[in-house]
């Protein structure tokens, strides 16, 4: 079936969302328009991943910030099972590190929560027939940042980029200390850092954000 042909199906929607509200909401905004079939919803990647095969669908609606895996990784997770999957993210953040991620992953679309329902389904339809759709806040953060090319280069310090490069090693704090002659304090106090600026609370955080966002670390200087 091809979403894009006026004379098709419904196209067939997935929606993941973890806040239950939020989730009806969703629900019950699409089911009211035509062109639109639900063929389910989920709560978490992980949920989503096991109604690929049975639902079909065409569109995933993706919360960015799930439960387990975030919205970027299910998409990512989804496509080795489902290639034709496209995807339109919707957050709350609007953060130039998140955008980028967003623009890296490769996604059809992103769009903020607080955006109107026109503007969802404008995104939706848009997303279905082939095309891109990037809210405006999103293109004017990412310009006005000059995150278009952006890279770990451009958003950390090269100390910082160093303790990154041993951090996606698994060394320890201590080994770091050791590898770049640095008190564990200091090397304690840069990885603070890093997690505030990639906006992770944890170790596990950290290295999925740049691992799964692709990110493109610079060439270390010999």
């Amino acid at each position: 079936m091809k979403p894009t042909e006026e004379t098709s199906s419904p196209i067939r929607l997935l929606i993941i969302e973890d806040q239950g509200m939020v989730r009806a909401f969703f629900e019950r905004l699409l089911e009211e328009r035509s062109g639109f079939g639900i063929s389910g919803s989920a709560r978490s990647g992980e949920e989503a991943l096991t109604l690929l095969d049975s639902l079909k669908p065409d569109v995933a609606l993706v919360d960015l910030q799930l439960p387990g895996m975030d919205g970027l990784e299910f998409v990512r997770l989804a496509r080795q099972v489902r290639p034709q999957l496209r995807a339109l993210i919707v957050s709350s953040r609007v953060d130039p590190l998140t955008l980028t991620r967003v623009r890296e992953s490769g996604v059809e679309g992103y769009l903020e929560k607080d955006g109107s329902p026109e503007e969802l389904i404008l995104a939706l339809e848009t997303v279905a027939r082939g095309g891109q759709y990037h809210s405006e806040k999103f293109r004017e953060t990412l310009a006005r940042e000059g995150a278009k090319a952006q890279s770990v280069g451009k958003i950390l310090s090269k100390r910082e980029q160093q303790v990154l490069g041993l951090v996606l090693e698994s060394k320890s704090n201590r080994e770091i200390a050791e590898a770049m002659g640095l008190s564990v304090r200091t090397v304690e106090f840069h990885r603070l850092n890093l997690m505030t600026k990639v906006e992770a609370t944890n170790l596990n955080e950290l290295i999925a954000s740049v691992r799964l966002g692709g990110w493109v670390m610079p060439t270390q200087e010999t």
